[in-house]
């Protein structure tokens, strides 16, 4: 997990990769899903030698204590050898309303470059294959984009098994200068899409892209009216704007919606089977998912609703069910379906938004596949 925010992913996967069932849970054999091989998750973040940075590992530390699965060893590394680094900061108030605000201090994130995490990159194991390369904030990331992103994906790649999963999740993005915006029938049309200055390059490589209906309306200048008598309309704009990136080469876009829910699209069978470790049967799938129920006496903190539902998307794309026979080989196991895995994630994010469930240190997968499953 690399990038401009590493802490709320992490949060998410050290809960659900635990290559194991939950003590006690007992599922039918149909239903025994497998995580990953992966049960290390290695942040790749640049901290500097501050309260901040310290606090920071600190929290990483403790969101894979239960299950001992959080690496920040290469991190903490790092960190020794750029002294004069500065932990980046943000500070996010969430009001009444639910409404959220955000003060940013960019730090050591302006200088953070391909050179460092290609080194944090080269630093992991050989014996020790990952499945996924999770990667954030880009926008925020100025000596990470373009062509360096390529870069940064083209190298992450190659310490992934079978080439793995490579996401790309959006946040602070800024609307591009208006030359850049060349439309077509209300909406950017995909070559300029594909020349966007920070993340047009790194389409065609990106397994998994993830964004809300905001950055969506913000990147392609569709127009989302919000409103519950225009839904249907927005839903049918969310569409046409979406595939605007399968055009580019992505494989799977997902677009988060709040309390709407979420909206994922997949490319065609050719973009998915370039790469192995997504599941085939996802091609040419989509989905319109309402938003998981909570009570509604629910304190709710939405702060990294949209990390956790991305991280938890990613490691369903991973899953496989292992089918009747307990000994049959995980790896030749059953795909999720796309629907059920929008579930999943939709269920994650609901338990981390939830201020009574939101610090858990471990979340069973098996029963929120149970659960995804049965809502079919």
């Amino acid at each position: 997990v690399g990038g401009g925010s590493v802490s709320m992913a992490c949060k998410t996967l050290a809960k659900l990769c635990r290559g194991q069932s939950a003590p006690g849970f007992e599922s039918s054999a149909a239903a025994l899903v497998t995580t990953p091989m992966v049960h290390r998750i290695v942040p790749l973040c640049k901290v500097g030698k501050d309260d901040t940075g310290s606090k920071l590992i600190s929290l990483l530390q403790k969101s894979g204590q239960a299950c001992g699965n959080v690496d920040t060893s290469i991190m903490e590394q790092a960190s020794e050898i750029d002294t004069n680094a500065r932990t980046a900061l943000a500070v996010l108030p969430i009001y009444r309303d639910g409404r959220r605000g955000c003060f940013f201090d960019a730090a050591s994130n302006t200088t953070f470059s391909p050179a460092d995490m290609i080194e944090m990159l080269g630093a992991l194991p050989d014996k020790q294959r990952h499945s996924a390369f999770l990667f954030g904030y880009p926008h925020l990331l100025p000596m990470m984009q373009g062509q360096r992103l390529v870069e940064i994906i083209t190298a992450a790649r190659k310490r992934l098994l079978d080439g793995g999963v490579v996401a790309l999740d959006l946040n602070g993005v800024s609307p591009p200068a208006e030359e850049e915006m060349q439309m077509q029938d209300g909406l950017r049309n995909v070559e300029s899409l594909k020349k966007d200055k920070i993340i047009g390059q790194a389409l065609q490589h990106t397994d998994l892209l993830h964004m809300n209906h905001d950055e969506l309306q913000i990147l392609t200048g569709c127009k989302l009216q919000g409103t519950d008598d225009a839904e249907s309309k927005d839903e049918e704009l969310i569409v046409k704007a979406s595939n605007l990136f399968l055009k580019c080469g992505v494989a799977v876009i997902a677009v988060t919606r709040g309390k709407k829910g979420s909206y994922i699209a997949c490319n065609d069978a050719a973009r998915l089977g370039a790469s192995p470790a997504l599941p085939t049967t996802w091609a040419g799938c989509c989905t319109m998912m309402p938003a998981s129920l909570l009570p509604a006496d629910t304190a709710i903190n939405s702060n990294g609703a949209g990390d956790s539902f991305t991280s938890a998307l990613l490691l369903a794309s991973l899953l496989r069910r292992r089918g009747v026979d307990k000994d049959d080989d995980a790896s030749r196991g059953e795909c999720l379906t796309l629907d059920v895995a929008a579930r999943f994630a939709g269920l994650v994010a609901a338990h981390h938004v939830n201020i009574r469930t939101r610090h858990d240190t471990c979340v069973a997968v098996e029963p929120m596949i149970e659960e995804a499953s049965r809502e079919q």
